[in-house]
């Protein structure tokens, strides 16, 4: 989640760019936060859930764990954030499990959420091998619905840098529209220039969904226990 490069769905596709020193949570203020249960998110082709010790070869196998110098020490060190997540707040990084084959492709979630606003920040990160298929956008669809349908968040919103034309692309093909420029995250790979930034309400994607949810069952949330 980004391997978390945080708040940012789209600080270039690949989310895990990050490695030891990015792996932090930024806190934007006073955000009210709360301990949430984090379910399992079914999909069309994919599994969201919580990410196990079990994953590890699978995320060993993401491009930009691959080109760390200690690829297994990457991967744990990523997995480990995910397990202080879940056990500080609740939720943390989905992982993308794809239904085929059962293999981890990517991972996504929401870093940030400000309670008091009803607002979240999402990230979404999906292995080279497996882009192009439409599959993050149909990771975001169903972090959309969780958001607004089972929190109650009214607005979700994305950064991306500004030369990331395929997460532009992306953030636009899953219903979000471009707001304007804002100031780059503390993480960003260069904290001096701005980024986009992208948002989508829920009456929009109530309203472009409803529809669709009737003629869609298999798009469901779940509790996985570990909540």
């Amino acid at each position: 989640m980004a391997l978390k490069d945080q708040i940012s769905i789209f600080f270039r596709w690949p989310v895990i760019k990050t490695l030891p020193h990015r792996i932090r949570r930024i806190l934007f203020g006073d955000s009210g936060q709360r301990k949430l249960q984090m379910p399992v998110l079914e999909t069309e082709r994919l599994v969201l859930r919580q990410l196990h010790q079990d994953d590890l070869r699978d995320i060993i196998a993401w491009d930009e764990v691959t080109w760390a110098q200690n690829s297994d020490g990457a991967a744990q060190e990523f997995l480990d954030y995910c397990f202080r997540e879940y056990r500080e707040r609740g939720i943390g990084p989905w992982g993308i499990q794809l239904k085929e084959t059962g293999a981890i492709i990517g991972n996504c979630g929401f870093p940030h959420i400000i309670f008091k606003t009803h607002c979240g920040e999402v990230n979404c990160y999906i292995a080279s091998r497996h882009r192009g298929q439409g599959l993050a956008r149909e990771a975001l669809q169903a972090l959309f619905r969780w958001g607004f349908r089972d929190i109650g968040l009214t607005r979700i919103q994305a950064r991306c840098e500004p030369d990331n034309v395929s997460s532009q692309h992306l953030a636009e093909k899953a219903g979000m529209r471009f707001e304007g420029w804002i100031e780059s995250a503390p993480l960003s790979r260069d904290p001096g220039l701005k980024q986009k930034h992208y948002a989508i309400l829920a009456k929009d994607f109530n309203s472009a969904h409803n529809e669709i949810d009737a003629c869609a069952p298999n798009m469901t949330a779940r509790s996985d226990g570990n909540g």
